[in-house]
């Protein structure tokens, strides 16, 4: 059984894979990987058979699990988190009752015991968004050459005040179409390849900044003028190898001040930043200078130049 958010471009309708690509990844569940699984999607994966082609942990585990564009799709799909084992037998012909929240930036799963999440892990909601924010969220589910029955007795959906404010921090739009195509693979977080710095007139700019670029966005500023950010969103973590998502932040970075090995010691760790120097303003997140290119995540802003 699996719970999926979806682009908006997929459409309701849209259904993947039997078998072992649970409904939503690439494959026909029998070893051939060519059919298309449903792009740019997030699924929360009861999975209750091993499939030991796909790397499975077990037969009774939950999964959370992504699908990048058509083009970068790949088998067995990105499990962002899993539980190895699950203490609760999902298929014991039994009642089970399931709860997904999302609080930026995590998204935590529990079975039965709704105090205590079974599985929790960052996750960029971004990527199962069209560029105005909007996805459809319902379920799928496969077999393969077994037979079991799927069934949702009920369920209800609430975006309250947490879960709307999460969603705006870790959404992206602009005038500009940002092609989630071309965000780098293998990452949680939606990271571009490059910069995009477009000027929309005098003194005025728009900027897409990746994460992993250690000033890796400028503008020229021959005079020095001052620099006044606008419409800042975007999220970022920029050391989730090793602090989880303790190191996610929208642009005002984490709660705690950098150390010594940060671009800029004395502000926030993972806050937006910029210099001026040499007749360009060079803009970055505030990381540690040693861990760049594990960084994850993008800003998108406004520039304005002013005496």
């Amino acid at each position: 059984m699996v719970l999926l958010l979806c682009c908006k471009n997929a459409g309701p309708s849209a259904v993947a894979g039997k078998g072992s690509a649970g409904g939503f990844a690439m494959g026909n569940g029998n070893g051939d990987s060519s059919s298309p699984g449903i792009p740019r999607s997030l699924a929360v994966f009861f999975d209750t058979y091993r499939n030991r082609e796909a790397a499975d942990p077990s037969d009774n585990y939950i999964a959370i699990c992504t699908n990048s564009g058509l083009k970068n799709m790949r088998w067995s799909p990105p499990r962002l988190g899993y539980t190895s084992r699950l203490a609760v037998n999902l298929k014991d012909n039994q009642v089970h009752v399931a709860r997904v929240t999302y609080s930026f930036p995590n998204l935590s799963v529990y079975l039965d015991d709704l105090s205590t999440p079974v599985l929790t892990s960052p996750v960029d909601l971004a990527i199962a968004a069209d560029p105005y924010g909007a996805s459809y969220l319902g379920f799928t589910a496969s077999t393969g050459n077994g037979w079991q029955a799927h069934q949702i007795l009920s369920w209800t959906f609430s975006a309250g005040r947490s879960a709307s404010a999460a969603a705006n921090i870790a959404s992206v739009t602009s005038d500009i179409t940002f092609l989630r195509t071309a965000c780098l693979p293998d990452r949680t977080f939606c990271t571009p390849e490059s910069a995009r710095v477009e000027e929309r007139g005098p003194g005025r700019f728009h900027l897409i900044l990746p994460a992993n670029l250690k000033w890796g966005a400028r503008i020229p500023n021959p005079s020095g003028q001052g620099v006044v950010l606008k419409n800042v969103r975007g999220s970022v973590c920029w050391n989730l190898q090793v602090e989880g998502s303790a190191a996610c932040n929208g642009p005002a970075g984490s709660e705690s001040i950098a150390g010594d090995d940060f671009l800029a010691p004395g502000r926030h760790a993972g806050s937006l930043i910029t210099a001026t120097q040499g007749g360009e303003t060079r803009f970055s997140v505030n990381g540690r200078n040693s861990e760049f290119s594990r960084h994850e995540g993008l800003f998108e802003f406004d520039v304005e130049l002013r005496p």
